[in-house]
């Protein structure tokens, strides 16, 4: 029986989690306690490390998104293990919940997971980011701007901003 790689809520204010780099592709062996994924929050970044063994079956969220707590990111199974069903529609689901609940929290990051250029209008940024470019005044679009590569913004192209910039703060929205 396969294994969902679930983001779970580790932390009391954790809402969501972007999924930096996969350190194993589709097909790819992985042993107990073997890093799969780099995980990014707010506070940390870290390696997820399944308990159980198999195959990577499936990727479910690409690298650089930032899906919600609930969302399943990947699939571990025996080769051939078919998908769990209605899982990729659960996901979208998800996806849907945090899009209306940002809609109807001001300032609140909505959850993507998708290409990580700036789809429809939203910068995609790891949470750290996010967090810096608000406590400093910046507005992200901005920076994705200045950067011009529509990657994920990270917290060290926000410094890097900010360090080239010393008025980037005149760029805030109160």
């Amino acid at each position: 029986m396969g294994h969902l790689i679930r983001m779970e809520k580790w932390a009391e204010n954790l809402d969501e989690v972007t999924v930096g780099e996969w350190l194993k592709r589709e097909g790819d062996s992985v042993a107990p306690g073997e890093a799969v994924a780099e995980l990014i929050t707010e506070k940390a970044t870290f390696q997820y490390t399944p308990e159980e063994g198999g195959v990577l079956l499936r990727i479910l969220a690409e690298e650089n998104s930032t899906v919600p707590v609930g969302f399943v990111i990947g699939f571990i199974g025996e080769p051939n293990e078919p998908l769990p069903e209605g899982l990729e529609e659960e996901n979208r689901a998800l996806i849907d919940a945090k899009k209306a609940e940002a809609r109807l929290t001001p300032g609140a990051p909505a959850a993507r997971s998708g290409p990580p250029a700036s789809a429809g209008g939203v910068v995609r940024a790891t949470p750290p980011a996010r967090r810096l470019a608000r406590d400093r005044g910046v507005e992200l679009e901005t920076i994705a701007e200045w950067l011009g590569n529509g990657r994920r913004i990270t917290d060290r192209e926000v410094q890097a901003y900010l360090d080239g910039h010393p008025g980037g703060s005149t760029h805030a929205d109160a």
